[in-house]
């Protein structure tokens, strides 16, 4: 079997994948409030939820290697590759549609004093050429407070090489931002529960 047939069956592959995937994930749960800018090869997501449970406890959630583990999505693979007192590099491998695997690292930096952590991508690199490329992402998570809440926001950029799947691969992209957000809220919820003092 030739390149070109190889690469035609791959395709229709993922394209079958998405058709199926497509109506379980594209939900909009209502404690999760969120906006996105999509293009041909950029996607902008803000998403935000509110909370009670404490700054410290969310800023320790968003920057400990065993919390980012935890909150992975399906399929994919984290490995704490570096850290400092305030920062770590993060090693993800993702794997989709059989065929596909990402291997991509990020740089974390955290914020005590203003409650922020950064991230940014250092590198990515694919195992097919046919699959959108990551030429850069960067975003943050900030914990803002109102009141007596506490509002948690996640900001994600992420720009893709162009490929004949680009604008199918960002609205998965989408779909599993607002999946994170609404996993992100109920982990939280359950592990930074505040208890009242006696």
């Amino acid at each position: 079997m030739d390149m070109k047939r190889i690469e035609k069956i791959w395709l229709l592959t993922i394209l079958i994948d998405i058709v199926i995937q497509a109506p379980l994930i594209a939900y909009d749960p209502g404690d999760i409030q969120y906006k996105l800018s999509l293009t041909d090869s950029t996607l902008i997501f803000y998403g935000s939820f509110r909370t009670v449970s404490r700054p410290d406890c969310l800023l320790e959630i968003f920057f400990n290697y065993n919390h980012i583990k935890a909150l992975a999505s399906e399929g994919m693979e984290v490995q704490l590759v570096d850290q400092g007192t305030d920062w770590s590099l993060i090693r993800y491998k993702f794997r989709r549609f059989i065929f596909f695997e990402n291997t991509s690292e990020w740089h974390r930096k955290l914020d005590r004093e203003n409650q922020v952590l950064d991230i940014k991508l250092v590198s990515s690199v694919n195992n097919q050429t046919a699959m959108p490329g990551m030429i850069s992402s960067s975003g943050w998570f900030k914990v803002r407070e109102q009141g007596d809440e506490i509002i948690v926001e996640y900001h994600q950029s992420c720009q893709l090489t162009k490929t004949l799947i680009t604008e199918l691969f960002l609205k998965i992209l989408r779909n599993e931002a607002i999946q994170f957000m609404q996993k992100l809220m109920e982990y939280t919820n359950t592990n930074c529960i505040d208890i009242p003092a006696r």
